[in-house]
């Protein structure tokens, strides 16, 4: 009987291999012939003898077609044997299929070669494609953030801008040294973006280019260097100490909903440490109270996934209590706008000195405090008092998502007599015979 299938010349091999055709025409015959196709064994199913769907292979679409209509060709072919009641030779086969096969004069409907460029494109959609999906994870092996996939698509189109200016043609080779230097080169001056800023840049195209190598679409590393490096430089974010944030709650803005609101969301995440993007989800069900009365916020955080549990302070019982268990919700724009209004009503105009580099070079500027008070500056504010009040670095890691210390103590802000008076406490909590005011607490107890 009859059949077609296509096969590699090499399946096992590491290069790119030839599609073969054989067409059996008898119990121990076959023609068999070259498709004129080749494709990479890794990106071969034998099981439907097509190429993977990957974006490594960049003809998959017209080779699968290809593919389709020859064996189109062999089913017509066989029905008319059928019908005149003739048997198919594997010499008439292999004449019949080498003429069909010959190359046609490409049309303009059919699809183009993909250029370097568009291969480089298409795998960075690839790559954001299995992020939103679940097919790229985290590194704890958890779905990726839905902020991550936005500072994915950002970096995109940033790439996409640049590409248009670029003199060299962007593709999977040539992100190296050259590329890194013209980029950073390119967000310093024309986008007067800060080093952080084109850190994080650096980070993201990195990552995209370990997927290239993941998948097998490059094996030449250009960007692994030391030179191919994100760069940084400390924040001068600051915190709210318990004073400010005092004057802040004793602040009368009944007259004022808006501000009056916002000031309240702020106080929350100042004495629990969640994000802004957590605070908008509590709900009744998810305070708990032990058997000694004592109640606890448990909750999932949306940024990471991972589970966390916080008292609730009596600051913090007040607010809840006040909006009937609900806390207002107001978009993270507004707040920052906000809050500064509620910051410079309580008088929280310390002048702070803010560094940073851009376009290069470095630039100075003095601020009053609560011009530089934003959403994160509760969470920021929370880590940091609780570190200066002697609950123990752990407790609070928790809390904030810290993997290591080194990157939590580069997050609180604290100054060297500061980092004194919590030796201190820790000494004097050690070798006192009863513990001082202020004992050593755990937020996870």
């Amino acid at each position: 009987m009859a059949g077609i299938t296509f096969v590699l010349r090499e399946p096992t091999a590491k290069t790119s291999q030839p599609i073969n055709c054989i067409i059996r025409t008898g119990k121990s015959d076959r023609a068999k012939f070259s498709t004129g196709f080749t494709v990479i064994p890794k990106n071969w199913d034998k099981e439907k003898c097509r190429v993977k769907n990957v974006v490594s292979e960049r003809n998959k679409a017209m080779i699968n077609s290809r593919l389709n209509d020859i064996e189109e060709e062999f089913d017509k072919l066989t029905i008319q044997h059928l019908q005149t009641n003739t048997a198919l030779s594997k010499e008439f086969v292999k004449l019949h299929f080498e003429e069909f096969l010959k190359p046609k004069q490409p049309t303009t409907a059919e699809t183009p070669l993909v250029t370097p460029k568009e291969e480089f494109f298409n795998m960075l959609n690839q790559y954001i494609t299995d992020s939103e999906n679940g097919k790229r994870k985290n590194h704890d092996g958890e779905n990726l953030a839905f902020r991550s996939i936005q500072r994915y698509k950002t970096v995109q189109t940033k790439l996409i801008e640049f590409s248009k200016i670029y003199d060299r043609d962007m593709s999977l080779i040539t992100i190296d040294e050259t590329f890194y230097l013209d980029f950073v080169a390119w967000l310093q001056v024309s986008k007067g973006f800060s080093k952080n800023n084109i850190g994080k840049y650096i980070t993201t195209i990195k990552s995209i280019m370990n997927y290239a190598v993941e998948e097998g679409l490059i094996e030449k590393v250009s960007y692994r260097t030391k030179k191919f490096k994100a760069t940084s430089e400390e924040s001068d974010s600051v915190y709210l100490t318990i004073a400010e944030l005092e004057k802040m709650y004793a602040l009368d803005l009944s007259n004022n909903l808006r501000l009056e609101r916002v000031r309240d969301l702020f106080m929350v995440g100042a004495f629990t440490g969640f994000r802004y993007s957590d605070l908008n989800n509590i709900n009744r069900q998810d305070i708990k109270t032990d058997e000694d009365g004592y109640q606890f916020i448990e909750i999932v955080q949306e940024k990471t996934g991972d589970p966390v549990t916080v008292p609730v302070l009596p600051l913090v019982h007040e607010i809840f209590v006040k909006y009937g268990y609900v806390l207002p919700s107001i978009t993270n724009q507004k707040m920052n706008d906000y809050i500064k209004e509620v910051c410079q009503m309580a008088e929280i105009e310390e002048v702070i000195t803010k560094r940073i580099t851009k376009g290069g070079l470095q630039v100075k500027t003095y601020l009053k405090k609560w011009e530089l008070v934003t959403t994160h500056t509760a969470r920021r504010s929370f880590a940091t008092n609780a570190y200066k009040k002697g609950v123990d670095t752990l407790s609070i890691m928790h809390v904030t998502g810290h993997k290591t210390e080194k990157a939590f103590m580069k997050y609180i802000k604290i100054d060297d007599r500061e980092k004194s008076k919590r030796f201190r406490i820790a000494w004097l909590s050690s070798t006192a015979e009863e513990k001082p005011k202020g004992k050593i607490i755990s937020l996870t107890a």
